[in-house]
């Protein structure tokens, strides 16, 4: 076993290493097709006109996303050679002395990990198919769980007509996560933290939009987006345990078993002045699922209703790009960029199926989400400079069978409740490298301050460090 000195200079020569080799891709005369991601290459455009820091985009990477991935800088109908890209991540965790290393290491044995790099391979088919048919297409290599899978998926048709002489841009997608279609960064696939640590621990409870349902369903949908100001998209998923949707959940277990189909809706409305951009939207899902082990007989029902807002600066966007923007505006733009994003989810839960089984106290539950997050970045000569501040809540219904009392993970009142903040500071050197610092703070966890297990661990002990460096190629 490696010492806890020896330890932490191991990891640091880790990362100058990993430093030196980033610096080595962005300097080194290597060809287009290893240098820069698909979608800058395909498109000819800086990887900063969609996106202020990724992954978050700007108005035009959100036109990009929902005209099909297939702008192109050719006329083309395919694209040659392929658009593919990759990523890298490496990070370090700590909380509290219960996970310290760099991911992946031994999930079982958290006291005892190794010190083995990536956290994450992924692997992106990212661009034009074939005429208006695109892809974002996601393959990943989770090191915590030493698993290869289809990650995020999101394959589209787009196309665009005038209605009452304004630009509709409408299409249809098949994809494997609900709202991993969304352009804006407040709904599930795409929110903040973008990265944090698969290691750490996390609060019990959380909906079933929120994420329980990625990659382990398959889904077709509409949408349109008019005038740049309404976007109305609609969707249906089952599950991707077999038929024709299974290829979308490839080497992923599929844990939620949905009964029939479940309905997913979205509606936005985003105005622009000058160089700011608003949005409220609505989006949700009725979704009913088979109790564990059970793949047929009654099913519980998810019904999940959220709202969001989100405001973005787009300082950084060239003046020529965004029409409308004068010449006293154009001095400042290149400088700054500031985003706020904020969500609520209510989530309304019936246990037709879990109550008679004993499963659950009771035999329905309510459960509130809410997160809010503000980003600054600085575009200076030396690289983007900034970060981000969140804050997080959920709070639910007591139940001392789904919340049960056990080490790390439980709750001693069987009540789910959790607040705390998200501190994160980041650089980008470059374009495509960003270096993350985020630390998390809980005020409350599964239910309480202090002791909230019933074996004495309190809501602190799960304060966590987690230092990512991601580079994209």
């Amino acid at each position: 076993m490696i010492g806890e000195k020896p330890r932490k200079v191991f990891f640091l020569l880790i990362i100058f290493f990993l430093l030196i080799v980033f610096a080595l891709l962005q300097i080194l005369p290597l060809n287009t097709a290893q240098a820069v991601p698909s979608f800058q290459r395909q498109t000819g455009i800086s990887c900063n006109q969609c996106h202020t820091v990724f992954p978050e985009l700007t108005p035009f990477g959100r036109i990009f996303k929902l005209g099909g991935y297939v702008m192109s800088k050719t006329g083309k109908s395919y694209e040659f050679p392929p658009p593919v890209a990759g990523m890298v991540q490496a990070s370090y965790t700590n909380a509290r002395g219960l996970t310290s290393g760099v991911a992946p290491f031994d999930y079982n044995n958290r006291e005892t990990d190794g010190l083995n790099l990536p956290q994450q391979l992924s692997l992106f088919y990212g661009g034009r198919i074939y005429d208006k048919i695109g892809a974002f297409i996601q393959g990943t290599y989770d090191g915590a769980t030493n698993k290869i899978f289809l990650d995020m998926t999101d394959i589209r048709y787009a196309n665009n007509t005038m209605v009452w002489g304004k630009n509709l841009i409408y299409g249809f997608t098949l994809n494997n996560s609900p709202s991993v279609q969304d352009v804006w960064n407040t709904t599930p696939a795409w929110r903040f933290p973008f990265a944090s640590s698969s290691v750490a621990p996390t609060p019990a409870a959380g909906a079933i939009i929120d994420g329980a349902l990625d990659q382990q369903v398959g889904g077709i949908g509409a949408y349109a987006f008019w005038n740049n100001l309404i976007y109305l998209g609609v969707a249906v998923y089952r599950s991707a345990d077999e038929g024709i949707a299974l290829p979308l959940s490839a080497g992923t277990f599929t844990e939620q078993i949905v009964d029939g189909t479940a309905p997913y809706w979205r509606l936005a409305l985003e105005h622009r002045w000058k160089n700011h951009f608003f949005t409220i939207g609505t989006y949700g899902m009725q979704t009913d699922i088979f109790p564990s082990g059970n793949s047929s007989g009654p099913s519980d029902r998810f019904t999940d209703i959220a709202f969001d807002a989100q405001y973005q600066y787009m300082g950084t966007i060239e003046p020529e790009d965004i029409p409308g923007v004068d010449d006293a505006h154009k001095a400042k733009a290149g400088k700054y960029m500031i985003t706020a994003h904020a969500t609520w989810i209510r989530e309304n839960q019936d246990w037709k199926a879990s109550f008679p089984l004993g499963n659950t106290a009771n035999r329905s539950d309510l459960l509130t989400t809410f997160r809010m997050n503000l980003n600054y970045y600085y575009r200076s000569p030396l690289g983007d400079i900034g970060g981000s501040t969140s804050y997080f809540s959920t709070t639910g219904e007591a139940d001392s069978l789904l919340y049960a009392s056990n080490p790390v993970d439980g709750s001693r009142t069987g009540i789910p409740d959790n607040d705390g903040f998200i501190l994160e500071a980041s650089y980008l050197p470059w374009e495509k490298t960003k270096i993350s610092i985020q630390y998390t703070i809980y005020n409350k966890f599964n239910g309480a301050s202090s002791n909230y297990d019933g074996f004495g661990r309190n809501a602190s002990d799960n304060n966590t460090l987690y230092v990512v460096i991601w580079q994209m190629f």
